[in-house]
């Protein structure tokens, strides 16, 4: 039989209702919609001019950052679980910044956060 280790352990505890992997594609995939509305739809946050100049969508790379559990966080009453991704300009490997998802207990979006450079 094999012994889990800490971050099976972890993992097991934390991401019960969905797996880390999950949580990770669903992040994913919101940018993914982010992104298509800032660059081919409505941009109804007025991102694009925040973006380098002349950069299009298919520019954009992205590569996980990291995924956090927070116990204590001051802005929620709840631990919760954050998937940031880092958006890297893939040509000059520029990065533009990050894209943040956090979830609740349950594995429900609480919150949402972009932050460019």
């Amino acid at each position: 039989m094999k012994t889990m280790t800490l971050q099976e352990k972890l993992e097991q505890l934390v991401f019960q209702n969905k797996t880390k992997d999950e949580l990770i594609q669903e992040a994913i995939t919101d940018l993914s919609g982010l992104l298509a509305d800032i660059f081919t739809g409505d941009d109804v946050n007025e991102l694009k001019k925040e973006f380098p100049e002349g950069i299009k969508i298919e520019d954009i790379g992205i590569e996980l950052k990291a995924v956090s559990i927070h116990l204590n966080n001051k802005e929620f009453d709840v631990p919760c679980v954050e998937v940031a991704i880092d958006m890297i300009q893939e040509k000059t490997q520029f990065d533009i910044g990050y894209y943040s998802v956090l979830f609740n207990e349950e594995s429900e979006q609480i919150d949402e956060i972009i932050s460019l450079n």
